[in-house]
């Protein structure tokens, strides 16, 4: 395993914590180039980069989950968002915000995956 995909690999577990672990597992043990790759691109690269606070990297990844219907992964990175300082509330701002761009329907989907996860970290 290369130092860019350990460096990932710990990133990822740091940002989301037992959430995270849960969610990538079958990914590791069925598919783990796919792992590999997500670990080494993009939590042992991209995500290393200072240009932005963690905080608006977790905005722009939710906003672009939301924008494309793919919910599957929202749980993660709000509970990312939560443990880089987002709170709830401004979770909450950021669907509210996408709701006129996105429409109800995929902003109630969201919303539902955060309930989810609060409860689900909690």
């Amino acid at each position: 395993m290369s130092d860019q995909v350990t460096q990932g690999l710990d990133r990822f577990a740091k940002l989301s914590g037992q959430y995270g672990a849960k969610a990538l597992a079958p990914i590791k043990e069925h598919f783990p180039e796919l792992s590999e790759f997500i670990m080494g691109t993009a939590y042992g690269d991209i995500f290393q980069r200072t240009t932005i606070t963690e905080q608006w990297k977790e905005v722009a990844i939710i906003s672009s989950l939301i924008t494309q219907g793919q919910y599957e992964q929202l749980g993660v990175h709000y509970a990312m968002a939560l443990s880089v300082g987002i709170t709830v509330e401004e979770l909450k701002g950021i669907l509210l915000h996408l709701a006129p761009c996105v429409g109800a329907p995929r902003i109630i989907s969201a919303f539902n995956v955060l309930l989810a996860t609060i409860e689900e970290i909690q």
